[in-house]
């Protein structure tokens, strides 16, 4: 009896080593296939993400230069002025697009593994990376921009007519302000 009872501890120590071992080679699964579906993600989204975080940056120095243009900048001018930045801003956007780009696949995985890591089960995380690799993504992805468009044209047929009729209506306004402030009269109210 006195050796099973000093069998015990050792057994004991033996079981309580191998579940720190198999949790610890479990972290080791479910980080390498988190890190997998970041990598995924990555080189799906990240031109996507690029050309969004530069257009974000691109588009408030060009609304600031084209305000700045037209109220010093005489009209005749305005053209040649206009060209002479369009080639600046181009390579101010090329420049800021490279930038971002280069720093979207090193900032996904330390970005979205975490997030993968605490919200997605390791059996959630195969299924997603066993989805992303099939041929039936594949085919899904390729109908992407025919079925956006698709779906983009039903949206422009069904809203057209009260687009349209917006569009009048703020160039009324538009022309009884810009008139009225042209005479120095104040503008007609609606």
């Amino acid at each position: 009896m006195r050796a099973i009872f000093s069998r015990i501890p050792a057994a004991i120590v033996l079981v309580a080593a191998c579940a720190v071992s198999t949790s610890a080679i479990a972290q080791n699964d479910k980080r390498a296939l988190a890190t997998k579906l970041a990598q995924i993600q990555a080189k799906a989204d990240s031109a996507a993400l690029a050309g969004q975080l530069t257009d974000s940056a691109v588009g408030p120095v060009l609304a600031g230069w084209s305000q700045r243009l037209d109220e010093t900048v005489p009209p005749a001018r305005q053209k040649d002025v206009r060209d002479k930045l369009d080639v600046e801003l181009k390579k101010f956007a090329e420049s800021t697009y490279k930038t971002v780009e280069a720093q979207t696949g090193k900032a996904a995985e330390a970005a979205l593994v975490p997030i993968f890591m605490e919200k997605l089960s390791e059996d959630e995380l195969k299924t997603i990376i066993t989805y992303l690799e099939s041929p039936v993504s594949a085919k899904f992805q390729a109908l992407g921009p025919d079925a956006t468009n698709a779906w983009a044209k039903r949206v422009v047929d069904a809203t057209k007519p009260a687009v349209e009729a917006g569009a009048k209506n703020f160039d009324s306004a538009a022309t009884r302000i810009v008139n009225a402030a042209g005479s120095g009269a104040a503008p007609a109210k609606k």
